[in-house]
């Protein structure tokens, strides 16, 4: 090990020179959000410079500056409450959860806003969860509005009492190249009025991954559904599941093009294939649909007469 013992060994290293000590470059800043009752807080206020703690994302985003890498670790336990939509507008920032479980980050909404925008381009979202809405009608947990966002290993709640949310996750029509990947989301006591993850926009080369969207009480468009026509989307590895009686549980009724392949359809619609709405655009491979609980999968949609 080399070590220069005229620099302290509590110093801040900015990683960025240590290439010619053999590593690879680390550009970009890194910041911290951290609620003050925590006791992290503390212990990263002692550590860490002060332009690099903040107590919500919102002041960490204003602090970086686009293209160059910036991230936000976002610490466990933290919790936020807003009223107003968080808008995120750092180009190519990455905004990381740590923590598991109850300590994983986590957002709750008390006004009719979105929770968090993506507004800037190339922007990351990992590890975060979004409670039960404080407020009634909450359009949605995640907005992407940015192209080539990433949506990683998040945890949503669709409702509480006399309290919902329409969507879980929504995209516009400016959110291309979209990855959302690891999603969990459920919703157990009020009807959400739209459904898990609307495709609101006519967006393109999107990809929805490894995700299950559950129910106990219904979503009234569909787990996933589209309000546009959409171009080269790829669902794979997924579940999705909607307790409402006669109700979709994949909707493409506005003709999006793309692949889903590998994914489980759970619905109450006691005419199977009608669980899903295949549109005349998106083409399904090894796609399993039941129509009510303690049945055997079948293929969905209808096998070709061919």
């Amino acid at each position: 090990m080399i070590r220069d013992r005229n620099i302290a060994l509590d110093a801040a290293i900015n990683p960025a020179k240590l290439i010619g000590a053999g590593l690879p470059p680390l550009f970009g800043d890194t910041y911290y959000v951290c609620k003050s009752s925590l006791a992290a807080y503390n212990w990263l206020n002692k550590r860490v410079p002060g332009d690099r703690l903040f107590k919500t994302i919102a002041a960490a985003d204003a602090a970086m500056v686009d293209n160059t890498g910036a991230r936000a670790l976002i610490m466990p336990g933290h919790t936020e409450s807003s009223a107003t939509e968080i808008s995120l507008t750092a180009v190519g920032a990455e905004f990381i959860g740590l923590g598991r479980g109850p300590l994983r980050p986590t957002f709750t909404t008390t006004g009719a806003v979105n929770a968090i925008s993506l507004d800037g381009n190339y922007q990351t979202l990992a590890n975060v969860a979004f409670a039960v809405p404080g407020i009634d009608s909450v359009p949605a947990d995640i907005d992407v509005v940015g192209a080539g966002c990433q949506i990683l290993n998040t945890y949503h709640l669709g409702s509480t009492t006399a309290k919902n949310k329409v969507d879980f996750i929504t995209l516009t029509a400016t959110a291309n190249d979209t990855l959302i990947d690891g999603m969990r989301a459920f919703n157990v006591t009020v009807e959400m009025t739209g459904g898990g993850i609307s495709i609101e926009g006519a967006c393109s080369r999107v990809e929805i991954s490894n995700c299950f969207i559950l129910d106990q009480i219904g979503y009234a468009l569909g787990a996933i559904y589209d309000g546009a026509t959409a171009l080269d989307i790829l669902i794979h590895n997924c579940t999705f599941q909607n307790a409402k009686a006669a109700t979709v549980v994949a909707e493409f009724g506005n003709n999006s093009v793309g692949v889903m392949r590998d994914c489980f359809i759970v619905g109450r619609h006691t005419t199977i294939m009608s669980n899903v709405t295949a549109g005349t655009g998106m083409n399904f491979m090894n796609v399993l649909g039941v129509e009510e609980a303690a049945k055997n999968a079948i293929a969905i949609p209808a096998v070709d007469a061919e």
